[in-house]
């Protein structure tokens, strides 16, 4: 897991930001990004569409050398946690990679042909009539999936029923040091952003609707948001640099009254909103995503709306390439991404951020005994004694780990980032939680 404490931030402090109550890292570092025009990064001379994001792989429908559209349907996601795959170029199929260990399964598109959405003038279709029904079908057929976890967003949308009185959020929080994903979206398509809240407001019927941005949130861009915001009956949340305060767990205990009950709040980011426009108003498949391409090791940082399939060493190239041989590229988050196997990785529905960090920016070290500091204590927000669960785990007594509270850890990984004996502490729990040992 790399750690990017990033470059010294401008932004003031303010007493009213909202936050969770216990533990958590304060984050006063971030570092400089522009917020630059959104760019289309260079199609894919093949596309490596991966075929699932989540738990379930969708069923591929399209054989070996056959011909496909922009956006033709590839694999239908018939299983619960699965979602529909589309093709994000034009093209033949070349290859049809199965599961095979570690490399997940993807059917191989080779660009070619003409194309029938890139280029045209979008169609723009009213929405306003749409109810819900019609809605969710959308999404399902179009394969969108929230983009912070990979479920299928028609599969959170059914779950949810009319009158919980919960509150719909805009997850704008990035506490990476490095990642500008959301906020750049958010400030670049504040229009279609604001109208798939609206789109949201249709099917949820939430009691109330909420942005969350960060306390360095752009003061000029802060003010246009609010504004356009109170005209759709939406108020605008600033929270601290608390890391890891962008977890929806985290919002939701914030923004709740103490001692309030009712339903979780329903969090969506401004990718997944975005992709939630396209696919009711320009009719388009959940096909592109937008990449941040940064890190130490890059040389000019900066957000990419690219196409499934992509390779991550593509993008790179695009930003001019590295300054050097990083110590790790990580995917999505420099504080708890997983690490990309190769530059050969390509871009899925869920993939934000692809960050090239430098020795500097990991800080890294080898991993050694607990010292028992209690630094994991201090941070976890619900309160647990993670080296003692480390402990219990690691020594097989299953039974005392869970009493000391394994199933409640939220996997933050705000004790991993503190440790003073570089252990990886969440992962270690990930590794107990799925298979029953360490």
């Amino acid at each position: 897991m790399g750690r990017a404490p990033g470059q010294e931030g401008t932004s003031e402090r303010m007493s009213s930001a909202k936050s969770f109550k216990y533990g958590g890292v304060e984050l006063t570092q971030r570092r400089h990004y522009d917020h630059e025009p959104l760019e289309n990064a260079f199609l894919p001379i093949n596309a490596y569409i991966p075929l699932r994001e989540l738990d379930q792989e969708a069923k591929i429908i399209v054989t070996e050398g056959m011909e496909v559209r922009e956006g033709q349907l590839l694999a239908r996601g018939e299983a619960k946690g699965s979602a529909n795959v589309h093709s994000s170029v034009p093209g033949y199929v070349r290859r049809i990679i199965r599961t095979d260990g570690e490399r997940p399964a993807c059917v191989v598109v080779a660009l070619a042909g003409s194309f029938s959405i890139l280029g045209k003038r979008p169609e723009r279709y009213l929405w306003k009539s749409l109810n819900r029904a019609d809605f969710i079908h959308i999404v399902q057929e179009k394969g969108l999936v929230q983009t912070s976890t990979g479920r299928p967003l028609h599969e959170l949308l059914h779950a949810c029923h009319d009158g919980d009185g919960q509150t719909l959020v805009l997850n704008a929080l990035e506490m990476d040091p490095c990642r500008r994903t959301e906020e750049a979206v958010l400030v670049s398509r504040l229009p279609d952003v604001l109208d798939a809240l609206a789109m949201l407001q249709k099917i949820l019927k939430p009691a109330s609707v909420t942005i969350a941005v960060d306390q360095s949130f752009p003061q000029d861009e802060k003010a246009t948001l609010e504004r356009q915001a109170a005209e759709r009956g939406a108020s605008v949340a600033v929270f601290k640099r608390r890391f890891p305060q962008d977890m929806p767990v985290l919002i939701d205990r914030a923004l709740r009254p103490e001692g309030a009950a009712g339903a979780p709040s329903f969090v969506v980011e401004p990718t997944t909103a975005v992709a939630l426009h396209d696919a009711v108003v320009a009719n388009k498949a959940h096909v592109e995503v937008y990449v941040h391409v940064g890190g130490g090791a890059v040389k000019a940082p900066r957000v990419l709306k690219a196409r499934l399939g992509t390779p991550i060493g593509e993008l790179i190239e695009e930003c001019g390439g590295l300054t050097g041989k990083p110590d790790r590229v990580v995917l999505n988050d420099a504080l708890r991404g997983p690490l990309a196997s190769s530059l050969d990785v390509p871009v899925g529905k869920t993939t934000r951020a692809v960050l090239a960090l430098t020795r500097e920016e990991t800080r890294s070290a080898r991993e050694l005994p607990c010292v028992h500091c209690g630094a994991c204590v201090k941070v976890c927000p619900e309160g647990l004694r993670p080296y003692m669960i480390q402990k219990l785990a690691a020594s097989g007594r299953a039974a005392e780990a869970e009493a000391e509270g394994l199933s409640r850890c939220i996997l933050c990984g705000a004790c991993s980032y503190v440790c003073w004996s570089r252990i990886p502490l969440v992962r270690n729990f990930q590794i107990f939680m799925s298979q029953g040992k360490l």
